[in-house]
């Protein structure tokens, strides 16, 4: 031990200044390694973004397709219902029109002679000359 404490004694400052020394250098390392990691995670996060902007942009794109499907298909079910209203219109104005003449067929029949005296053949006679217009109902 006493050669320990007299080369301790004769060179610490040189001793000191290579303690020193390897103390800057491994705190240099250190930093060194750090910096190259946090540049290599920024590269990579970097990465990481410009694909999540990407798939942002696809979903978008595609949201944008289905909301225009979307509206296609809308417009074309309210032109069916449309085309349904007037067509549910038009047959309850040929069904009235229809009832209205019927009606009056009925009345005409309800109020139409018939010869009592000659019986079936009063009534067969009738109905011939009424054909054309039976026949039309």
């Amino acid at each position: 031990m006493p050669l320990i404490g007299v080369l301790l004694s004769h060179y610490w400052k040189p001793l000191l200044l290579a303690v020193l020394v390897a103390s800057a250098l491994a705190y240099r390392a250190i930093l060194i390694h750090q910096r190259d990691a946090a540049q290599q995670e920024v590269a990579q996060l970097t990465t990481e973004a410009a694909a999540l902007r990407t798939s942002n942009q696809a979903l978008g794109a595609m949201i944008d397709r289905q909301n225009a499907a979307v509206a296609e298909l809308k417009a074309r079910a309210d032109a069916a219902v449309n085309t349904m209203a007037a067509n549910e219109a038009a047959a309850s104005r040929q069904g009235a029109t229809a009832e209205g003449k019927a009606e009056q067929q009925g009345r005409a029949l309800i109020a139409a002679s018939i010869d009592a005296a000659s019986g079936c053949e009063g009534a067969i006679r009738w109905g011939n000359a009424q054909a054309a217009e039976l026949s039309s109902w």
